[in-house]
C-alpha cells in the first residue's frame, strides 16, 4: 500500500467518498464524534458524508436531539451519539478535566466555585433548556459574576461531569439541557473494553491509520491503546507500511465501484476542522480544505448573502478544464446544500 492508497481508502472509510449512509445520526455513530467547534462548518462535514443531506435537515437532527454536541475526547465540541455520550465522557473526561485545571487556577475558578455552579445548573435546567446568557444571569442571582470565558469553563466542567449537554437552538442561540432530559442512562463500554470500542470506531472510520495516529486524536495513552488493540484485531486489517503497521477496516478494495474510483481523478470542498484533515497528527489542517485525490491541495472560503453564497479558492496546483469542472460540481453541491444560489467564480 503507498501514501497514495492510503489517502484514498481514508476517503471511503472516512465515508466522504461513496458514502451509502443517508441519516446523519448514523454517520456520527460510523465515525464516534465528529469536530463541532464551528457548528456550521461541522454540519457541512456531515453533508459531505450523507447523501441528501442539506443544512436545515442536519439542524433539524441536532434540534431533535439525535446528534449532541459536547465537549469530549478534546478541549473542543464534537458531535456524539446519545447512546455513545456517557461511555466516551467516562473514558475522556477525567484527562481533560486534568488538562483544564491549570486554567481553572489561573482564571480563579476553585473547586468549590465549580460544585456550586453545577448545582445551580442541574436546577435550573430541570424540565427546560436555556441559552448561555440566562444561565450567566442564574449564576448573577446567586451572587457569582463570570464573565464569557469563565461561564464557558463552569459550563464545560459540568459537561465533562455528564451533567449538562447541548439542547435544541432557540433562534440562533445554543441552548443547554440535562444529559438525563436528552440521552438514555446508558453506559455501554467501560475500562479496556470502552478503549477497544473507541479504537474500532477510529480505525473503521478512519483507517488506514496508525496506533499513535488514534493516540493523538483520542488523547488516549499509548499503553492503554495497546491492551485494547487485542480485542480490536477481531474487526481490522493490517499491513505494515514504512515500518509502522497501519490498522483499518475490511477494504472491500473489489468492490467495482471503488475500482472505478481508484481510477478517476476526485475533488471535496471540506470544511474547517474536518475530520480528513484533523484525524491525524501529519496533517493537522484546519482551514477549509480543496481535496484532490485524496490530498490537500489548496483552500477555499465561502461568503453567504442574502439567498447566495459566494465561493472562491486558492490553489497549490495548477489549474486545468477538468479541475475547473470538478470544481463547480463540488460548489454547486455545496450550494444546494445551504440552498442558496451559487457564485462561482466570484462576479
Amino acid at each position: 500500500m503507498t501514501s497514495q492508497d492510503i489517502a484514498l481508502r481514508r476517503l471511503f472509510s472516512q465515508q466522504v467518498a461513496g458514502s451509502g449512509l443517508i441519516d446523519p445520526a448514523a454517520l456520527v455513530k460510523w465515525m464516534g464524534c465528529v469536530r463541532a467547534e464551528d457548528f456550521s462548518a461541522a454540519k457541512w462535514a456531515i453533508g459531505q458524508r450523507v447523501m441528501k443531506s442539506t443544512d436545515a435537515s442536519i439542524e433539524r437532527a441536532f434540534n431533535e436531539g439525535s446528534i449532541l454536541r459536547t465537549h469530549v475526547l478534546q478541549p473542543v465540541k464534537h458531535f456524539i451519539s446519545p447512546e455513545d455520550i456517557r461511555w466516551m465522557l467516562a473514558l475522556t473526561a477525567p484527562r481533560l478535566k486534568i488538562i483544564n485545571k491549570g486554567l481553572y487556577h489561573s482564571l480563579g475558578i476553585d473547586d468549590a466555585l465549580l460544585k456550586k455552579s453545577k448545582r445551580i445548573f442541574s436546577r435550573a435546567l430541570e424540565r427546560r433548556q436555556m441559552t448561555r446568557p440566562q444561565l450567566r444571569a442564574t449564576l448573577k442571582e446567586r451572587n457569582i459574576e463570570v464573565d464569557d470565558l469563565r461561564l464557558g469553563m463552569l459550563l464545560m466542567d459540568a459537561e465533562l461531569d455528564g451533567i449538562i449537554c447541548s439542547g435544541s437552538k432557540e433562534g440562533q442561540q445554543f441552548t443547554y439541557s440535562l444529559l438525563e432530559e436528552r440521552a438514555p442512562v446508558i453506559l455501554r463500554y467501560d475500562g479496556t473494553e470502552a478503549v477497544a470500542e473507541l479504537a474500532r470506531r477510529y480505525f473503521l472510520s478512519r483507517g488506514p491509520a496508525t496506533v499513535y495516529d488514534f493516540s493523538v486524536w483520542s488523547g488516549l495513552h499509548p499503553g492503554e491503546i495497546e491492551k485494547s488493540m487485542e480485542i480490536g484485531k477481531q474487526w481490522l486489517e493490517s499491513e505494515v507500511i514504512g515500518g509502522q503497521i497501519y490498522w483499518f477496516g475490511p477494504s472491500g478494495w473489489n468492490d467495482p465501484a471503488r475500482k472505478h474510483f481508484y481510477n478517476d481523478p476526485s475533488l471535496f470542498l471540506l470544511p474547517a476542522f474536518d475530520e480528513l484533515t484533523t484525524a491525524y497528527p501529519n496533517n493537522g489542517i484546519f482551514r477549509p480544505a480543496v481535496v484532490i485525490d485524496g490530498k490537500v491541495s489548496g483552500n477555499w472560503t465561502s461568503v453567504s448573502g442574502k439567498g447566495t453564497v459566494r465561493i472562491e479558492v486558492a490553489m497549490s496546483v495548477g489549474w486545468s478544464e477538468d479541475l475547473n469542472k470538478a470544481m463547480r460540481k463540488e460548489a454547486e453541491r455545496y450550494s444546494a446544500f445551504l440552498d442558496k444560489r451559487l457564485i462561482f467564480p466570484p462576479e
